[in-house]
């Protein structure tokens, strides 16, 4: 059985019936191995307690602790009582800790922020070293990882971010949102122990093993690229938002923070059975990342933005590029730009337009001539259940062959025709033409010979490179897509989807602009 393996069936079972909180779950797991703390955030009645009680049941001999913090609590409830005896009869001041935070494997401290500031300050070394000085020995805690929830975030005004920056991962646990899923709560009988097999349970041996073979674990080059971006945009919004009167500690990372954030991504990568970070260990970093609630979504768009860091800079090095070559070119035969006889027709009517983001679409030849080359007419955009694709059309009714009205789930655009192309929206796309002669508008690999014609006095390595950046992010976004990591969600990869059809759409409008500029050089 392979490390991944081995995390993914324990998981299965450790997460049974916690509907919507298997990503919670996996988490906290990851935390656990890592030696980390979490962080959940959520009302009351949200499984979060639940998901400590099943942690505990993925360890070897496991014990747990747990307490709901108030005003009124005290040292004595969380770390044990002092023993009587040995004050009494040795004069030393020592804690009975069986059965109490220092013997236990999992910690879970529901309302962390209502306890005292002796609990949390002992807490603090606690977390952060695992060890317990109780009187005058320091004891190491066989504590893997500590659990903490609220309905609220720390304030600002009461000295605590010192023990918020010790959780390093920060969890919003709601109530179940689908109803499928609610349903299939009510039904199911969700307790607190599950059976886990025996070849499962993570031993001591276990343990200390993954622990040493994680440090092992590699970052590459570009993920350190894509640290380093997040963390400058983190400065910057932090510089932005003094500006705005908004605490600095809003966007505040300390290096002990990224050191143990890098850790994490250390372990997700060797659960995930494999010797080095990847773009799917790199999201994982919005789950540490975050300070206040108003900053969890700005922090999203960063740690996403990371993954395609070098996107902008590259395709705007090569548009620089590609428009000093056009410069220094020399003038070349212009397409005719009202004759459609070059263009490639499908069932007799239709040429396909290449490249448009919203999948395959096609364009009414007969409308092309009536488009002018300066003014933007008004078309539409449709689904055609006879082409089973887009079509666009002109929405002119006063001349023939105008095709369409607008219709429900029609889409208004504006048109205007450019050489060998229309403009859709304020942006150009090339139309197919008989033999082939433009590149296909998603291309796999580098030009050919015939695409030499259009590309005219471009240079053939712009388009190449521009092919191989695109590739290189498809690979980037299949990693976290394919790669199955154990510890992002569907909502997780559905967002990176989102964010991977935004940068291939802006690679394949780049395409496009190289292509029709060098048909108008």
């Amino acid at each position: 059985m392979t490390v991944k393996e081995h995390a993914s069936e324990l998981l299965d079972i450790i997460s049974k019936d916690l509907l919507e909180k298997e990503q919670i779950v996996a988490l906290g797991l990851l935390c656990c191995v890592a030696g980390e703390s979490m962080f959940l955030l959520g009302p009351p009645g949200t499984a979060k307690s639940m998901v400590a009680r099943r942690l505990k049941e993925a360890f070897a001999g496991g014990s747990s602790f747990e307490y709901l913090m108030s005003r009124f609590s005290t040292p004595d409830e969380i770390f044990g009582p002092v023993s009587i005896s040995k004050l009494k009869n040795e004069d030393r001041y020592e804690r009975c800790v069986e059965g109490y935070l220092p013997s236990a494997n999992i910690v879970f401290l529901d309302e962390i922020w209502k306890a005292g500031p002796s609990i949390q300050n002992t807490l603090l070394t606690a977390i952060n070293e695992k060890i317990f000085r109780n009187g005058q020995q320091t004891v190491d805690l066989p504590m893997k990882g500590l659990l903490a929830a609220s309905n609220e975030l720390p304030n600002e005004d009461e000295g605590l971010e010192a023990l918020w920056d010790r959780f390093m991962v920060r969890v919003v646990s709601n109530c179940i949102a689908h109803e499928s899923a609610f349903c299939k709560m009510l039904r199911s009988q969700a307790t607190e122990k599950v059976a886990v097999p025996e070849h499962l349970l993570i031993t001591d041996e276990i343990y200390a093993k993954w622990r040493e073979d994680m440090r092992k674990v590699t970052i590459p080059k570009h993920i350190l690229g894509a640290i380093t971006y997040i963390r400058q945009q983190m400065n910057a919004k932090m510089a932005e938002d003094n500006e705005n009167e908004l605490s600095q500690w809003a966007y505040y990372i300390s290096d002990r923070r990224w050191k143990k954030a890098f850790g994490l991504l250390q372990a997700s990568a060797f659960l995930n059975g494999r010797n080095e970070i990847d773009e799917s260990d790199l999201v994982l970093l919005l789950h540490m990342l975050w300070n206040r609630a108003e900053c969890i979504a700005p922090v999203i768009d960063m740690v996403f933005d990371s993954v395609f860091w070098d996107v902008k800079k590259q395709t705007s090095a090569l548009i620089k590029e590609s428009l000093k070559g056009k410069n220094e070119a020399k003038a070349a035969k212009k397409t005719n730009t009202a004759d459609v006889s070059q263009f490639k027709v499908y069932k007799h009517f239709y040429a396909r337009v290449l490249g448009y983001g919203m999948g395959d679409c096609y364009f009414h030849i007969h409308d092309y001539k009536y488009l002018d080359e300066k003014e933007k007419t008004q078309g539409v955009l449709y689904e055609s259940q006879f082409l089973g694709a887009n079509v666009i059309s002109r929405l002119d009714l006063s001349t023939p062959f105008s095709s369409t009205q607008m219709g429900q789930g029609s889409l208004s655009v504006s048109l205007r025709r450019i050489p060998g192309g229309i403009e859709i929206d304020g942006t150009p796309y090339m139309i197919e033409h008989l033999g082939n002669i433009l590149p296909p508008p998603h291309p796999a690999g580098k030009s050919t010979k015939k695409q030499e014609s259009v590309l005219g006095q471009w240079s053939q390595s712009l388009v190449d490179r521009l092919d191989e950046i695109r590739n290189e992010m498809q690979r980037r976004a299949d990693a976290i897509k394919q790669g199955g990591n154990l510890f992002v969600s569907d909502d997780d990869v559905s967002l990176v989807k989102k964010r991977l059809a935004q940068v291939m759409k802006t690679l394949d409008e780049t395409r496009v602009h190289m292509l029709n500029n060098s048909n108008l050089a």
